[in-house]
């Protein structure tokens, strides 16, 4: 009840604030179960690879270079993949909760234009992407997250 008249009074500060909670949860979740240290050494050697790359001449070396970067990013997307399995069906019942909660608020931001796709304003989940995308981005640095 108490979070019914809080979305329907308030339903940017409201969507903000559930945007940043559920970020941080899955950002929390996200670095207690992946090996930071193994991510951040994935990325480095990345990054030197890369670099390799751009200053490479020969072709033959160019592709097993970026055969090597294909074997890091397959690994990086395999350890990223464990939290995603833990977080995916309380995600979609958050999502589920939040659809029926903001069900008749409509535009929670209006900019009067008629955009293509997302027309005259943004509704609850453009508005969690949005405002998600933004604290994940300081959350990752806050938290040291690779």
């Amino acid at each position: 009840m108490i979070l019914n008249d809080f979305a329907t009074n308030m339903p940017l500060l409201s969507i903000i604030l559930f945007s940043f909670v559920i970020t941080l949860i899955l950002t929390w979740a996200y670095k207690l179960l992946t090996k930071q240290e193994e991510l951040k050494r994935i990325k480095e050697e990345t990054k030197k690879l890369q670099e390799q790359i751009k200053n490479e001449k020969d072709q033959n070396k160019i592709m097993d270079l970026q055969r090597e970067m294909l074997k890091l990013s397959a690994e990086q997307m395999r350890r990223s993949m464990k939290p995603m399995l833990f977080t995916f069906i309380p995600l979609i019942l958050v999502f589920a909760g939040l659809k029926s909660l903001y069900s008749g608020t409509g535009d929670i931001i209006a900019w009067g234009k008629d955009l293509p796709i997302i027309h005259t304003g943004a509704g609850w989940f453009l508005c969690y992407i949005i405002f998600s995308l933004i604290s994940s981005i300081m959350l990752r640095k806050l938290m040291k997250v690779h």
